[in-house]
């Protein structure tokens, strides 16, 4: 069984669209019809995404708010609205607390939350105005599960989902939607770039890793209308453990 997503007339904001999951929901989003509004830091990244009519893209440090509201308002100035919104920025730095300073720690801080904090700030007026709309936030399994070396990943993912829940309470007057997901192992730069060879070795040996590709379809279906009664909810995506026959 296959399943379809038709977006055709609707806008779709991708942050972190240059790379990993961001990437690929911003080709599935163009696949299903939408337009496509593409930010991230990395101006090579987004300049690689095929070019059409329905992608725009805009280089923005989201960890900088005057730089998000620019952004959000040039966009809105083209057209329109935002239907829906999926907010994958993210780093990740393996440090452990005694030896991280006071930069690294702030840095996750800056754009793992309270760079989603600036997104949804700007998007909440559009949304509620619009009275429609569907947002999705990424959390991590390392938020309730920790990991040595990535205290300061693991408590910004953690507050996205305090962050998550409120907001999800503050749209429900207005028919708008919030969702965190967990995306599990991805073979993004994020966490590839963070992951040691061991630790690598590991997972494909027990839980597998997932291709961005393979995390789309529950980002389609979260921003689509088939999801219209979930909010505030934390969405895991758990790999089934593989086993030897």
């Amino acid at each position: 069984m296959k399943a379809s997503f038709d977006f055709a007339s609707h806008v779709v904001l991708v942050v972190g669209a240059a790379s990993g999951i961001g990437r690929a929901t911003a080709l599935s989003c163009l696949q299903a019809g939408a337009t496509v509004l593409a930010m991230d830091i990395n101006a090579t990244g987004l300049e690689s995404l095929p070019p059409q009519a329905r992608l725009l893209t805009q280089v923005v440090d989201i960890s900088q708010s005057d730089a998000v509201r620019a952004a959000l308002r040039h966009w809105l100035v083209r057209v329109g609205r935002i239907d829906g919104a999926v907010l994958t920025s993210a780093i990740q730095r393996r440090t452990l607390i005694d030896e991280t300073d006071d930069a690294e720690w702030q840095r996750h801080m800056d754009v793992n939350l309270t760079g989603v904090f600036y997104l949804l700030r700007e998007l909440f007026p559009v949304m509620k105005a619009q009275r429609s709309g569907s947002i999705v936030a990424f959390t991590s399994g390392l938020a309730s599960n920790g990991w040595a070396g990535a205290a300061a990943y693991a408590a910004s993912k953690a507050g996205i989902v305090g962050l998550v829940k409120s907001a999800a309470l503050e749209l429900r007057p207005y028919g708008v939607r919030i969702n965190a997901l967990s995306p599990g192992l991805v073979a993004t730069p994020v966490f590839l770039d963070s992951a040691s060879s061991t630790e690598l070795e590991m997972y494909e040996r027990s839980l597998g890793v997932s291709t961005p590709e393979e995390v789309t379809p529950t980002l389609l279906y979260l921003l689509s209308d088939a999801a219209a009664f979930i909010s505030g909810n934390v969405v895991e995506r758990r790999l089934i453990p593989r086993t030897s026959v």
